[in-house]
């Protein structure tokens, strides 16, 4: 039997294991064609011929994004799966500038500011082709236990790592784990028990020599534990010996414990090690080392730059007093050294500087706002200046520019220093890497456009690599808000203990109060696709309801009036999926799908009233075939959010759940919305009144709706109290 469990375990083990393989070799196929693509679009000579290769390429790179969300989602390491995001990112927004900046390059040969943009997109999407391949294989190749184990030693060392936060961190490691060491002489043992001719004492040794091992141990181990405390005088007879083995099983107890702790020299202490107390200051100095972004910035305030050299000399100060110590107990173990205070003191000046860091980061991050504004006026003054042709103006400009992009990347180097996750330390780390390559760019944009002022495709260029810019600061604002939450728990460590307060309310059917959970950032990323694809749904149904206002421009509508309601109570869980809105914790997510699920059926009364003033015919039938299909996708949200759930993995599948479901419903009544429109315009219908006699109660529905939105304000004040 336990063969048989044991082949079926390494078969099964082998199957996955291959599809693995094939996995990864599907992917590295799908990025060798685009590589190959890649290459033909930049050879092309004609736009013609450009156009019918990028149609290839489009192609390829859309299968290239099901296959690596795919593989993303199966990555387990963290770092790994935030390369892959950023690689994927990059993919993403640079295809529409790779056919802005292609075309630009076709039509002016000569310019070779256009050129430089081309080549600047080719070079970025072939570095995220080189990401993705090298996040595939290292996936890959750290399947050994060798490799897994080497890599966990050095993980803090790796330049790529190595953040003030994780040198640190890696300091305060060290110390903690550096306690005292003990070394006994070779002949404890051998001294502890003499040998003796009477055979009546031997067999009294045979019969209790594990009894008396068990409470030596003990006693042993309680001496270690009292010097390791503590340093004070300690007995050191010089006289006391081992004596011959009485008869007695008392007397052997005795004898034996004072012959394993009284002895002169059979116990000695080495605080610190060699090795250890070489990497205790090497660690020091790479800490120092990563400091000095933050003491070397421009941006970096008077105050804080001398707050942090002195808690650097504190730090240093603490541990060389920590080592002087240690040495001095080695040497004079009677001495009184409280050597636990020394630790202490060490790891609070690390504490220290890991606090004013985050205080210098964040300080340097207020500015943001007013930089993310004053950004987008410059590149906009770009532009204008770009289409008046005046150079001069524009080399000015370009400069200021160059003085933004760069307080950008300062900003983006210290976020990621205080990092406490390694996605946000990836993600700060691609932030600041893209700024510093497109954000030139945009100014390359524009002397190419200065060039050419009347160049429409130039213009459209420029307008792409603004869009590039915006999306960078949004992202930098993003990171920069999540990295200094998270900071906020190290700074103010006593506002986390509200979390798990529970909150009143009532989960589904179960009586028992609810504790509000949030979803971790590995939950998050599993429930983004969800989330994003509800997000299509509900930008369609924003669609559909600006038709219906442009056109009719009834302020009665009671149709667009509750599309417009569940649009944006789907856009508000969709920020949740994303760590972001008004909905804090799950509850807050499920009550929002209860008032999704509640509006929804409003609107399928009233489309159910408008559907008796259309005409019979494949219009109609349409609409009534969609809308039947509402109060089913209704009912199974309803019973999704009711159902009963214990502990946080129940949870997050109950949460993924939801966001299907609600993304089902809100599919099929962006449909209904689309075909209440088309027949509203095929056979001229009025929507006069109609709000008046959708329901039995209209008042009762307005009620309702403004619970709705009064639910949804109360919920957040309940989590930011529960904070």
């Amino acid at each position: 039997m336990v063969r048989a469990a044991r082949a079926l375990l390494g078969s099964v083990t082998r199957v996955l294991l291959l599809a693995d393989i094939v996995v990864v070799k599907q992917l590295l196929l799908a990025k060798d064609r685009i590589t190959r693509t890649l290459g033909r679009l930049e050879s092309v000579a004609t736009f013609t011929e450009f156009v019918k290769a990028f149609s290839v390429f489009g192609a390829e790179m859309v299968e290239l994004a099901h296959i690596t969300g795919d593989r993303q989602n199966d990555l387990k390491d963290e770092r790994r799966r935030a390369q892959m995001t950023a690689a994927r990112l990059v993919l993403e927004r640079s295809t529409m500038m790779l056919l802005t900046s292609s075309k630009t390059s076709l039509r002016h040969p000569e310019c070779t500011y256009s050129k430089e943009n081309r080549d600047t997109v080719f070079c970025q999407m072939r570095r995220a082709m080189d990401l993705i391949h090298y996040v595939v294989k290292d996936g890959v190749l750290e399947t050994s236990n060798e490799r897994n184990v080497s890599r966990q030693q050095t993980i803090e060392w790796d330049s790529e790592r190595a953040t003030a936060f994780t040198c640190l961190k890696h300091f305060s490691r060290l110390v903690e784990m550096a306690p005292p060491r003990f070394d006994r002489a070779p002949n404890q043992a051998a001294s502890s028990l003499p040998s003796s001719s009477s055979s009546t004492a031997q067999g009294t040794v045979n019969v209790n020599a594990t009894n008396i091992d068990k409470d030596a141990n003990i006693e042993r181990r309680e001496r270690e534990r009292e010097l390791m405390r503590s340093n004070s005088e300690r007995d050191r007879s010089t006289n006391s010996h081992p004596r011959e083995v009485p008869r007695e099983a008392n007397d052997l107890h005795r004898d034996v414990s004072l012959a394993k702790f009284s002895c002169r020299g059979e116990a000695a202490i080495s605080i610190f090690l060699v090795d250890t107390r070489e990497k205790l200051i090497s660690a020091l100095d790479k800490v120092c080392e990563r400091i000095q972004d933050f003491t070397d910035s421009a941006y970096t305030t008077h105050e804080h730059r001398e707050n942090i050299l002195l808690l650097c000399d504190r730090a240093k100060l603490e541990l060389n007093q920590l080592l002087r110590i240690a040495v001095n107990m080695e040497q004079h173990p009677n001495s009184s050294f409280d050597i636990d205070s020394c630790v202490d003191s060490v790891l609070n000046a690390a504490q220290d500087l890991i606090n004013q860091l985050i205080l210098t980061a964040q300080d340097q991050a207020s500015d943001l706002p007013h930089m993310t504004k004053s950004g987008i006026e410059l590149v906009n003054l770009l532009r204008n200046i770009a289409l008046n042709h005046e150079i001069d103006r524009l080399q000015n400009s370009a400069d200021r520019f160059h003085e933004h992009i760069d307080h950008m990347l300062e900003i983006c180097k210290l976020l990621r220093h205080i990092a406490m996750t390694e996605t946000l330390q990836v993600q700060a780390k691609f932030s600041e890497i893209n700024v510093r390559i497109y954000g030139p760019q945009v100014i390359t944009a524009s002397k190419a456009l200065c060039s050419y002022p009347s160049s429409k495709a130039m213009k459209e260029n420029l307008e792409v690599f603004m869009d590039m810019w915006q999306w960078l600061i949004t992202d930098i604002s993003a990171i920069s808000k999540d990295i200094l939450d998270l900071a906020q728990a190290v700074l103010k460590p006593d506002k986390q203990g509200y979390l798990s307060l529970p909150r009143p309310g009532k989960h589904g059917t179960t009586s028992k109060p609810l504790k509000p959970s949030r979803l971790d950032t590995e939950e998050q990323e599993k429930i983004a696709k969800s989330g994003l694809e509800m997000k299509m749904v509900t930008n369609e149904m924003d669609a559909e309801t600006d038709k219906w206002n442009s056109t009719m421009n009834d302020e009665n509508n009671d149709i667009v009036k509750r599309a417009k309601n569940m649009s944006a109570m789907a856009f508000s869980m969709y920020q949740f999926t994303k760590g972001e809105g008004s909905l804090r914790t799950t509850q807050d997510l499920f009550t929002q799908a209860e008032y999704f699920a509640e509006e929804a059926n409003r609107l399928y009364k009233v489309v159910r009233q408008f559907s008796y003033q259309v005409p019979a015919g494949p219009p109609k039938k349409e609409l009534l075939d969609q809308l039947d299909k509402v109060p089913t996708y209704v009912q199974t949200l309803q019973f999704t959010v009711k159902e009963p759930t214990v502990g946080k993995s129940a949870t997050f599948v109950k949460v993924d759940h939801v966001i299907q479901e609600t993304k089902n419903l809100m599919n099929i009544i962006s449909k209904v919305v689309s075909t209440c429109f088309d027949c509203a315009n095929k056979y001229k219908l009025d929507f006069s009144g109609l709000s008046g006699r959708s329901t039995s109660g209209n008042a009762r529905d307005e009620e309702g709706n403004s619970g709705m939105q009064g639910s949804d304000s109360k919920g957040s004040a309940t989590s930011e109290g529960s904070m």
